[in-house]
């Protein structure tokens, strides 16, 4: 029996690391009681399964995991005794049971949209944001395991939106992950101030929602479960 659950990690834990988050998990599952399922072997292990990693920096309002049960548990049960004991700035959102053979989230997963809060007061960000879709390459260096490589993000910009404000403004940007390129927030950032904003500017950066992309259309996890 496993839970599929996507919880939300606010700003002030955005340093911690994904091996950071799991321990985190797997002791809030401990002080929770939660019947998890244990791996076997020497050296046996919570059958928990991390989403895709949220970037050391950047909080995330829709991130997922599953977790392999050792017996039968309501998912609103489960949701009530670890926002219990889960820090402050870490919230359970929503949590389902799915079936053992449901693919994993590492396997599905393949978007997301990032959000950067703005505080430019000179530039028209429709304009802008109207004016980075049309570019036919977004060309960066790399800031994955390939370093320093050219890399053009364009094929992996699906779309983008604004929402302006007389102060702050956000630009919404749904991004590929893995194929056909993996878009990471601090290219997207490079792109940003290579095309009229400064650091100052960019007051915040998070992950909106991680999505599974399918013919043109971005579902939640949890969409694609309650779905079939």
């Amino acid at each position: 029996m496993r839970l599929r659950t996507e919880y939300s990690v606010g700003a002030e834990l955005k340093f911690l690391s994904n091996l950071d988050m799991m321990h985190l998990m797997e002791r809030s599952l401990r002080r929770a009681d939660i019947p998890y399922a244990l791996s076997e072997g020497f050296n046996p292990h919570v059958k928990l399964s991390m989403g895709t990693v949220l970037p050391v920096g950047i909080s995330g309002e829709k991130e997922y995991f599953d977790l392999e049960l050792s017996q039968y548990m309501r998912a609103d049960d489960f949701m009530q005794r670890m926002n219990a004991v889960l820090p402050e700035k870490v919230k359970i959102r929503q949590s389902v049971l799915i079936p053992a053979q449901m693919p994993s989230l590492m396997k599905t997963i393949n978007s997301a949209c990032y959000s950067f809060i703005v505080c430019h007061q000179t530039l028209d960000l429709m304009n802008w944001a109207a004016e980075f879709l049309s570019n036919d390459s977004l060309i960066v260096k790399s800031r994955g395991k390939k370093k320093d490589l050219d890399k053009d993000l364009r094929p992996g910009i699906y779309k983008v939106e604004v929402k302006q404000n007389k102060d702050l403004s956000s630009i919404d940007i749904w991004v590929s992950i893995g194929e056909p390129v993996n878009v990471r927030y601090d290219e997207l950032l490079d792109i940003f101030l290579k095309k009229g904003f400064s650091h100052d500017d960019i007051v915040e950066v998070y992950r909106k929602a991680n999505y599974i992309k399918e013919k043109g259309a971005f579902y939640s996890p949890l969409e694609k479960v309650t779905a079939s």
